[in-house]
């Protein structure tokens, strides 16, 4: 299998996540100071919620950056290795389109949404609903919210659907399918009668096999799907 990524971007979010990560502490730790010191000056109460309010946002947004750009594997890494062994009629493409990550295989185009959630997941349905666990709450910023998988799933699916469709015709358009991935080994996955694709790490490569045993693209689709696909990325 052939890894288009975009690098630049990569390494541009990983900067901003280890610049602002210290900056988050020294908000937080601002806003604690003022508290101390509002007790016996009352001025600084305003500056306090200033400075925890700040450092709150900030959290946040530096969390989401650190999990997704700073902290390895990322999600990229995680496709690159477990479909490694798959030939060289496979392309996955990391960071270079609209969505995250999108594999052109034999049969069509997969638009992969990962989440990253451990725990009892269920999917059922469009209905995707994750189980209580106190440790959710030691772990508050750094847990991002399950959201609405398959909606973002569709979605992302559609994304590229428009993309392509500015460099080629309706007609030539490949298939477009989306893929809902669980890639934490500590999830508990309960799936009924999903919206679209759902698979955890022990299952991806024999769904993506399976898929295949349906050629959708023809060589020269391949070629230009690949060019549109990897914009300015080359193969690693």
């Amino acid at each position: 299998m052939r890894v288009y990524t975009n690098t630049q971007l990569v390494e541009s979010r990983a900067k901003w996540g280890k610049r602002i990560a210290p900056l988050t502490l020294a908000f937080l730790v601002g806003g604690l100071i003022t508290n101390f010191l509002s007790i016996n000056n009352p001025e600084y109460f305003r500056l306090t919620l200033i400075l925890l309010f700040i450092g709150f946002i900030s959290a946040i947004f530096s969390s989401n950056l650190v999990n997704n750009w700073v902290r390895e594997p990322r999600s990229d890494q995680v496709l690159a290795q477990i479909l490694k062994k798959f030939g060289n009629d496979y392309l996955l493409f990391n960071y270079t389109t609209p969505t995250r990550h999108v594999l052109l295989a034999p049969d069509a185009v997969h638009v992969i949404t990962i989440k990253k959630h451990d725990g009892d997941i269920t999917v059922n349905g469009r209905k995707v609903s994750r189980k209580f666990h106190w440790k959710r709450l030691i772990r508050f910023f750094g847990d991002e919210g399950l959201g609405v998988p398959v909606s973002e799933a569709e979605g992302n699916a559609d994304k590229i659907k428009k993309f392509l469709s500015k460099s080629m015709n309706e007609a030539d358009l490949p298939p477009i399918k989306p893929l809902l991935f669980f890639t934490n080994k500590e999830v508990k996955l309960t799936v009924i009668d999903p919206a679209v694709p759902v698979v955890q790490p022990n299952e991806i490569k024999t769904y993506l096999r399976d898929q295949a045993k349906q050629r959708g693209i023809s060589a020269e689709q391949r070629k230009q799907l690949s060019e549109i696909l990897a914009g300015d990325a080359k193969a690693e």
